[in-house]
């Protein structure tokens, strides 16, 4: 049984994307954030860095790191010298999804967290006005503050 599951249109975008964008990239811990983004077209690229942008200003303190085999940024926040992986950006040939590892256990009384597995949520983004800076954040936060609980602690909203 999987820890996780994610929207299988999701997948199926990613999967497509990856036959459209493939390039040949440097060991995992090399390749830049801007690097990776520069193979995608430049509206995906242009709403992937505002929400890079939105998730630093949130948690000033975490940690990018770009996962070519995923296709995606991963952001883990430092906790007591530990990281704990809270939610990534995977861009699409049109948009961009932001996604919550523990986003099952976020707050989020108007539904627009998308994804029906046991664990990650994800708000899917097509243009700059479909970035709801606040929400967003306050999103990120939860999410942030959700990976540093010990998984006993958590429970779903």
């Amino acid at each position: 049984m999987p820890i996780f599951q994610i929207n299988v249109s999701v997948i199926l975008q990613m999967a497509v994307h990856r036959n459209q964008f493939k390039t040949t990239q440097p060991a995992a811990g090399r390749i830049t954030p801007e690097k990776f983004l520069s193979g995608f077209p430049p509206t995906t690229q242009a709403l992937a860095q505002r929400l890079r942008e939105l998730i630093k200003q949130t948690v000033p303190n975490c940690i990018e790191k770009v996962y070519p085999g995923w296709r995606l940024l991963g952001y883990r926040v430092l906790i007591k010298n530990k990281s704990h992986y809270f939610c990534f950006i995977a861009p699409l040939p049109d948009g961009v999804v932001l996604g919550f590892e523990y986003g099952i256990f976020i707050s989020d009384p108007k539904g627009l967290l998308q994804g029906e597995g046991k664990q990650v949520r994800q708000l899917t983004v097509k243009s700059q006005k479909g970035i709801r800076s606040r929400k967003f954040a306050a999103f990120i936060k939860e999410a942030a503050e959700l990976a540093a609980l010990p998984k006993r602690e958590l429970v779903r909203k």
